[in-house]
């Protein structure tokens, strides 16, 4: 009975020692750098105000297609908070296509300011020195 206690014990001490460290390596794993976080809680913030955006009286002014526009951009928006996330170089790309095309219609439309080139280019600089940790 006593040598089956020791050996019952030996293998309960040596499979929490081996959960821990699982538990201790996903935690590396899953560690996001804090600018990437930002990046995600601003598109994420952008995201959420999007609604209003798209049933304002100007927007339907400028047309059906903008409307249309701006559903895209919050599917995007979605997809590049994902990419980030999993910290994929997708999401990366995603943003600075998505924006260069935002600052394409703003302009268009007439409704370009510099903010709407300035956020993207900091969040940029954000997101940067993270690329080659990204997969």
């Amino acid at each position: 009975m006593d040598l089956l206690r020791k050996y019952s014990r030996t293998a309960t001490t040596t499979y929490y020692k081996v959960e821990r460290e699982k538990k201790k390596d996903m935690a590396i794993k899953l560690k996001i750098p804090i600018t990437v976080m930002i990046v995600c809680l601003f598109e994420l913030l952008g995201l959420l105000l999007l609604p209003s955006a798209l049933f304002k009286e100007t927007t339907k002014q400028i047309g059906l297609w903008y409307q249309i526009y701006i559903a895209v951009t919050g599917v995007f928006s979605a997809s590049i908070i994902w990419y980030l996330w999993k910290m994929k170089k997708a999401g990366v790309f995603i943003y600075f296509i998505l924006y260069a095309i935002h600052n394409i219609v703003a302009l268009l439309v007439g409704n370009w300011l510099v903010y709407v080139l300035l956020i993207p280019i900091i969040g940029g600089m954000l997101l940067l020195p993270h690329f080659k940790k990204m997969s």
